[in-house]
């Protein structure tokens, strides 16, 4: 009983918040910032694409803040599932079992167009809806696919976790440079006076480091999923 009173005395008080919040609704949201953006976007990062202007040029350190936490969300599993004896590298869930030949000819097939097309989204991010994120999720879920092709296929999650790191360094590299050329941390280090287009050699290099970093931490958690449940 007295649980059942405190969840109902939580969920009046959760009302009464969102009832007072949206009181002043019109005032703390309004479209100041969207009309910059529109306004703005293009000529100061280079970007058709404004979710990748605003996530690589105004708000980098933001980006870089979620990749530094998958990072460590990877070393939370690498630690987690580390194993006392030695074992051979991660196959297929159902070891014992044989794959299906149908499902390997489709994976076969499936496998290069996700890779291109996990590509394409990267290398474009800044032209059209994609970016390293969400890129690097489809060139890891091709990469995936490789454990359906051969049941026998081999990572080595240590070296994978690794590169993940320098690619990491990289990007803080990177986004430091802009202290040298406009005076600020964190954003793009062409100068603000630049052409559109060499603006864009900068998001491009960020969406291809991150979108590197992504996919291989998903590899990485992956096959460590794949490795605790042997």
């Amino acid at each position: 009983m007295i649980k059942r009173i405190t969840l109902i005395l939580l969920l009046v008080f959760i009302l009464f918040v969102f009832i007072t919040s949206m009181e002043s609704f019109e005032g703390i949201y309004n479209n100041s910032g969207k009309i910059f953006f529109s306004q703005n976007g293009y000529t100061d990062t280079g970007s058709l694409n404004l979710v990748t202007g605003i996530y690589l040029d105004y708000r980098l350190f933001d980006s870089l803040f979620e990749a530094a936490i998958l990072l460590i969300a990877v070393s939370g599993v690498m630690l987690i599932s580390e194993h006392t004896i030695d074992e051979k590298n991660a196959t297929f869930m159902l070891d014992k079992q044989k794959t299906p030949e149908l499902f390997v000819t489709f994976s076969r097939i499936l496998y290069p167009i996700m890779l291109l097309f996990g590509i394409y989204v990267i290398v474009n991010g800044h032209l059209s809806p994609g970016g390293g994120f969400q890129g690097g999720a489809i060139v890891a879920t091709a990469i995936l696919i490789l454990y359906y092709i051969d049941i026998t296929k081999t990572v080595n999650v240590h070296r994978v976790l690794t590169i993940e790191k320098f690619l990491f360094l990289f990007l803080i590299l990177i986004s430091s440079l802009s202290f040298f050329t406009r005076g600020e941390l964190f954003t793009n280090f062409m100068p603000v006076n630049s052409n559109i287009e060499y603006k864009a050699i900068f998001l491009t290099a960020m969406n291809i480091l991150i979108g590197a970093k992504v996919s291989l931490g998903l590899v990485a958690i992956f096959t460590a999923f794949l490795k605790e449940g042997r």
